[in-house]
């Protein structure tokens, strides 16, 4: 292997990808904007809707004189105002009240109505139940009073549930559910372009006769050729690590309900670090993958209708190594995406299972070692290289 001839395509590499706008929008832009939008705009947009709702979560649906006396003045604790309707459950899915109230006969059973889909519905109807549930407890006290009893026969005693998992692993847990997913994404979205570019692309142009034409080894073309798509795919890692990380630090606190949570997962060169690391495998892998793929298309758009289900493919072991239950063990970290995916998790909380951390890594490595020997393979036939 000639080391200044791989460099030497290498450079070629990079210099051709930096000139295409496509490459640049999926390898840098993207990655750069992506938890921004989700940590600013969706948050704020998060904070607006709560706000609609609470001022829409206004009016309870009653059909006219159904309603007892004495669950008028619960209503009006609520403060929900009373609309009269012929009918409360098309009222309340028709949006003409935010909630419902129907009472039986015998005043024994209350049915609080909301449409499901409606936060300001919800919202209503917790406010409804709140206070019907505080009147009923009221009229309870009342009758044990009168029969000279305490209320304290009701509760012998509390039953609470204290989370032993501090706000940072709860922070971590959440973020990690989704890190893995949107990362490994967008590291195989970053790094397509480039392998098609390289290959498929390269046939079109009919300019890999005139690369073969040179005195490089086919080894060292291939291995420049994935080094190129490592790179891209590596770099779109960090820059959405580096956008997620100063996400957290600045706009976090703008997610509703998750301020100290997110606040809280660490943002220290360590963490980050341990990040990137477990991702570098990954782009490794992705990178060699894509180009082995990419060398059996004809043209560029063959190539994409090859990668495009791999993306897909790809997102399903990452989806699956967010989900609440799952768990890294040795095993497990064999299972290649998924085991990236269950470890940023586990770094994010703060967990970091070193056995299975370095099965992971190893294991990453070993397959993008067969991706590698496998492309240099396919790049040594001649009927599938110039194939037209």
């Amino acid at each position: 292997m000639n080391r200044s001839v791989t460099w030497t395509v290498y450079r070629k590499e990079l210099t051709e990808l930096l000139r295409d706008r496509r490459t640049l929008i999926s390898m840098v832009l993207l990655p750069m904007v992506v938890f921004p939008l989700l940590f600013g705009v969706v948050g704020r947009f998060m904070g607006e809707a709560e706000k609609k709702a609470a001022t829409e979560a206004t009016t309870v649906a009653i059909v006219a004189g159904s309603i007892p006396e004495v669950f008028l003045a619960p209503i009006a604790k609520s403060g929900l105002q009373r609309v009269e309707v012929p009918d409360v459950a098309s009222a309340v899915a028709n949006k003409t009240a935010a909630t419902g109230l129907s009472v039986s006969a015998d005043q024994k059973s209350l049915t609080i109505y909301a449409e499901g889909t409606r936060q300001a519905s919800g919202m209503a109807a917790d406010k409804l139940r709140s206070a019907l549930s505080e009147y009923r407890d009221s009229l309870v006290v009342e009758k044990l009073r009168e029969v000279k009893l305490d209320a304290s026969v009701l509760t012998p005693f509390t039953v609470k549930r204290e989370n032993v998992a501090s706000e940072r692993k709860m922070g971590g847990f959440m973020l990690g559910s989704i890190l893995g997913y949107v990362v490994i994404l967008l590291m195989f979205s970053g790094g397509m372009y480039p392998a098609i570019d390289m290959t498929a692309g390269e046939k079109e142009r009919k300019t890999i006769e005139t690369l073969l034409a040179s005195p490089a080894r086919r080894t060292d073309i291939v291995l420049a050729k994935i080094l190129a798509c490592v790179t891209a795919t590596y770099l779109t890692a960090v820059l959405t690590t580096t956008s997620l990380f100063l996400s957290l630090k600045r706009g976090g606190g703008t997610m509703k309900g998750m301020e100290k949570m997110v606040g809280n997962v660490p943002t220290d060169v360590s963490t980050i670090g341990l990040v990137l690391l477990t991702l570098l495998p990954v782009a490794v892998m992705a990178g060699a993958l894509m180009i082995s793929i990419a060398l059996r298309a004809r043209s560029f758009k063959e190539a994409q209708s090859y990668l495009t289900p791999l993306i897909m493919l790809a997102i399903f072991p990452s989806l699956l190594g967010g989900l609440p239950g799952m768990e890294l063990s040795p095993a497990l970290s064999l299972v290649p995406i998924f085991n990236a995916s269950q470890l940023l998790k586990s770094i994010l909380q703060g967990d970091v299972p070193l056995v299975s951390f370095a099965i992971t890594n190893l294991a990453n490595l070993s397959y993008a070692v067969l991706c590698f020997a496998l492309a240099v393979r396919i790049f040594n036939n001649e009927k599938v290289l110039f194939r037209t």
